[in-house]
């Protein structure tokens, strides 16, 4: 059997930039556009107790696991997982969140693009410095 390559760093530019470029493209093409006006309402509590542990799930895998992991091939799902969980925040203030609460919606979005930009690989690149120094 052969081994396995790792993957290469500008996979994971990769990966990041299509995330952070379909949430735009989600929330313009998709949910309308970006809405505009004041909270009409409350926001449903259960909901963001469900955006807040994607959050932390998501912020926890960033700045807790990430750091540990020494080997491009186990970081790269690390990455895809938390990006998803973050993605996933955006999403769901698009989605899941009423019309008539569209402070709350770009709130949500601003969450989602703030915490997917945590995930710009340059960890990837000091990594691969460490390796090579080894």
């Amino acid at each position: 059997m052969s081994e396995q390559k790792p993957p290469l760093p500008f996979v994971f530019w990769i990966i990041w930039f299509a995330i952070l470029n379909g949430l735009f493209i989600i929330l313009f093409f998709a949910a309308g556009g970006i809405p505009e006006g004041s909270n009409k309402g409350e926001v449903p509590v259960p909901l963001l107790l469900v955006v807040m542990a994607l959050a932390a799930g998501s912020m926890g895998i960033r700045f807790l696991l990430i750091p540990k992991i020494a080997d491009l091939a186990k970081l790269l799902p690390a990455m895809i997982i938390g990006l998803a969980l973050a993605e996933g925040i955006g999403i769901l203030g698009m989605f899941a969140i009423s019309k008539d609460l569209p402070e709350t919606q770009i709130a949500l979005f601003v969450t989602s693009v703030s915490a997917v930009l945590s995930y710009a690989p340059f960890y990837v690149h000091s990594l691969e410095e460490r390796r090579r120094m080894r």
